[in-house]
């Protein structure tokens, strides 16, 4: 009997174990997410863009569950300005590094963070990037 109760809770810890990580995005995820933007950004590729980009309008039922609709004009219209600032910001930087990344409760949902830094000669300007995963997908939820 002991030994069926230790099998069963291993079970249940890989399990639940498993699917916790599942749903946080890992530094390597966002990293990779935030290159992929920026360079969709930078070609002015705002319906790809809108796929890395969690929805953060004002529909309710679809915060921290979906991703932009660049079929929606409206939608299509925030992806575009949330773009242009991060080309702006690119283009005024010599480069940019990534810095800490941590975890982020907001409206009690679990998001995680990477400090982005651009650096133009000797002037930074640090953003906050917050990742969710949709779908299996980690996307920008914040970018500010």
């Amino acid at each position: 009997m002991t030994k069926l109760k230790i099998v069963i809770i291993t079970l249940i810890l890989l399990i639940f174990g498993t699917n916790f990580s599942l749903a946080q995005v890992t530094v390597d995820e966002a990293k990779k997410a935030t290159e992929s933007f920026f360079t969709l950004c930078k070609k002015n590729d705002f319906k790809n863009s809108a796929k890395i980009l969690a929805y953060s309008g004002a529909d309710k039922s679809r915060l921290y569950k979906d991703i932009y609709n660049a079929n929606n004009p409206d939608e299509f219209k925030e992806v575009k300005r949330i773009c242009k600032k991060v080309n702006a910001t690119l283009l005024i930087s010599d480069s940019y590094s990534f810095g800490k990344f941590r975890d982020r409760t907001i409206d009690g949902k679990k998001l995680q963070s990477l400090d982005v830094q651009f650096l133009s000669g000797s002037q930074k300007i640090r953003r906050k990037i917050l990742f969710i995963k949709i779908k299996g997908v980690a996307t920008i939820f914040d970018y500010n």
